[in-house]
């Protein structure tokens, strides 16, 4: 199990009021901000820690660049994938490409 599978495992074997303190901590260090395709409409809603939550569902439809490996969690969470706002979050890209 890699490190952002004991994350993951952590987090869902936490409390609800625990998953938002982790989520929280997450999002302190989030780079999101810095993106070049983070817009207004991201800022506006809180839109952060897609690798996390997944793509943004109303906001980020164009791709202005990815920043996502200048990002600590990258390292941090071990995470192989990117453009996290738009292509889904880490579990879902994992999904996606595993070999069925």
């Amino acid at each position: 199990m890699d490190a952002f599978e004991q994350w993951m495992t952590a987090f869902w074997e936490a409390s609800v009021k625990q998953r938002g303190i982790l989520t929280s901590n997450k999002r302190v260090v989030c780079t999101c901000p810095r993106c070049p395709a983070y817009n207004r409409c991201a800022e506006e809603t809180g839109e952060l820690v897609y690798c996390i939550t997944g793509k943004s569902h109303l906001c980020i439809t164009e791709d202005r660049g990815c920043s996502c490996t200048a990002c600590s969690l990258v390292t941090e969470l071990g995470l192989r994938y990117h453009t996290f706002c738009q292509m889904g979050g880490e579990s879902a890209q994992r999904y996606e490409h595993e070999s069925h």
